[in-house]
């Protein structure tokens, strides 16, 4: 067990980035305000001769501020995108529980996060597979046939695999849900054309439900909750922008073929 305490400046910088690091790679993964606030702070509390600890958080911002020797030490990161990750939230919360343990040093630490950075993180065919099961799931609940599963299955697979590549692109998350709605829109009325019987309003909404931003919701709310009034009414914006792009792309193809047919 490590117990290294904080002598100099160049430490306490170390410290600082080891915290902000860790909250930035929670926060945009998906972590509530109030637990990427709460796991910097144990971070720098951890060390002796740190004082004065604040820490805010916002949906895309981290600010923290201490006292060192008497000297005010402030950190401030900028997190421009965020999706849903728990892999890496649960990495950087083992990681944290073991740093005020006392079980890495400052640089040990440092390293480690670099790692977790660079960890690819759960394998690209589990995120499509995962998206494709889970559509197909659902359509179940909704007591559909072994055709529509099939369909759902195809269809949620595919409307994620070209709403990845377009985040991967860098664009912005209300064009990539706009996009996957149509897609989902334009599919489904596809197998319609060929599949008279299949229920189409049953096939979209189970192929939605990879997009839906359920995590997003809950995570404001509890945000909201927890006193956290402008990171949960962002959240809360977030997820209603998030719900309408994907209305309006599943009904946009939808209406075109109805207005001529």
């Amino acid at each position: 067990m490590v117990n290294e305490a904080v002598t100099s400046l160049d430490k306490a910088v170390i410290l600082s980035e080891i915290a902000s690091n860790a909250g930035a790679i929670m926060l945009a993964n998906g972590a509530e305000v109030y637990r990427v606030e709460d796991t910097i702070e144990r971070i720098i509390r951890s060390k002796k001769n740190i004082k004065d600890v604040d820490v805010y958080s916002t949906t895309n911002v981290i600010v923290i501020s201490f006292s060192f020797n008497d000297e005010i030490h402030t950190n401030i990161r900028r997190v421009k995108s965020r999706t849903n990750n728990l892999y890496f939230i649960n990495k950087v919360n083992s990681f944290s529980r073991d740093f005020v343990n006392g079980q890495y040093t400052l640089n040990d630490a440092w390293n480690e996060l670099q790692k977790i950075k660079k960890d690819p993180g759960q394998p690209y065919w589990m995120q499509v597979m995962g998206s494709a099961i889970s559509s197909a799931a659902f359509l179940l609940m909704l007591d559909g046939n072994f055709t529509d599963m099939l369909i759902s299955f195809i269809v949620g697979l595919v409307s994620y695999i070209i709403s990845f590549q377009f985040q991967k692109a860098k664009f912005g998350f209300f064009l990539v849900n706009f996009i996957a709605g149509i897609v989902v829109g334009v599919m489904t009325l596809s197998f319609r054309y060929f599949l008279a019987d299949i229920e189409a309003n049953k096939i979209v909404i189970a192929s939605m439900m990879a997009f839906l931003p359920g995590i997003t919701l809950t995570n404001a709310m509890r945000d909201l909750m927890s006193g956290d009034v402008t990171s949960g009414l962002t959240g809360a914006t977030t997820a209603i922008l998030i719900s309408t792009a994907l209305a309006l792309g599943v009904a946009m193809p939808i209406t075109i073929v109805s207005y001529f047919l």
